[in-house]
């Protein structure tokens, strides 16, 4: 009877061990099945945004090369480009007359001035004539005490800083003065190099009025030599 029961109690723990070791076949299956469905399902969506990928980069693709060759299609006479200004449009020949078309700038490009710092601008003023390039080939030795100090923007025009110089500058106040801009700034070797920005009168508006520090090789840092002429 002991032999007996010993067989049973060692068939009955066999029994268990295979019916555990099914479970843990079924239970790796089913991950195994899971994990490919997973996988599967995860290569899918993969393919499915490579396709919505690649379809936006074909559409990307057309528009610019439509743009380009819009923009290389030499416009033909009386043709205006969208979004010019009222009258002759661009390629269209001149009214008879009007003499040669005027080549319009770029716009501009609006700065917030609400959200942007204002830098210090400094000035140095002369009257008659410049300085020269010569009071500025040393860096810290300029002209003090010709000096005007301003606050302003990068896009701040000649006429509007005109304006801030006759609030400091009581001789820039005559209706008959000239102020000549010429901007100071190093060049690559890091010398001193002068090159006008425009002349605004200060009696009536002239071409230069609104031409910006940003429209010209300005940077922050960089002097301007003004000649006060009357």
């Amino acid at each position: 009877m002991g032999s007996d029961d010993s067989e049973s109690e060692e068939q009955e723990e066999r029994r268990e061990r295979r019916g555990q070791k099914r479970e843990r076949e079924e239970r790796n299956d089913k991950e195994d099945r899971d994990r490919d469905r997973d996988r599967d399902r995860d290569r899918d969506r993969d393919r499915e945004r490579g396709g919505q990928g690649a379809g936006a980069l074909r559409n990307f693709t057309g528009a610019m090369a439509a743009s380009v060759a819009s923009a290389a299609r030499p416009e033909r006479t009386g043709e205006r480009s969208a979004g010019a200004p009222g009258g002759a449009g661009y390629g269209e020949a001149p009214a008879k007359g009007r003499g040669k078309q005027a080549i319009l700038p770029p716009p501009r490009k609006t700065l917030d001035r609400s959200r942007t710092c204002p830098f210090l601008l400094r000035i140095f003023r002369k009257i008659g004539e410049h300085h020269g390039i010569q009071a500025f080939t040393e860096r810290g030795k300029e002209p003090v005490h010709d000096e005007l100090q301003v606050y302003a923007w990068p896009d701040v025009t000649l006429r509007e800083l005109a304006d801030l110089i006759k609030d400091v500058a009581p001789e820039a106040r005559d209706p008959k003065v000239k102020l000549a801009f010429n901007l100071i700034y190093p060049d690559k070797t890091g010398k001193n190099v002068s090159t006008n920005l425009g002349t605004v009168t200060c009696a009536r508006r002239g071409p230069d009025d609104d031409k910006a520090l940003s429209s010209s090789k300005f940077q922050t840092g960089d002097l301007l030599d003004l000649a006060i002429l009357k």
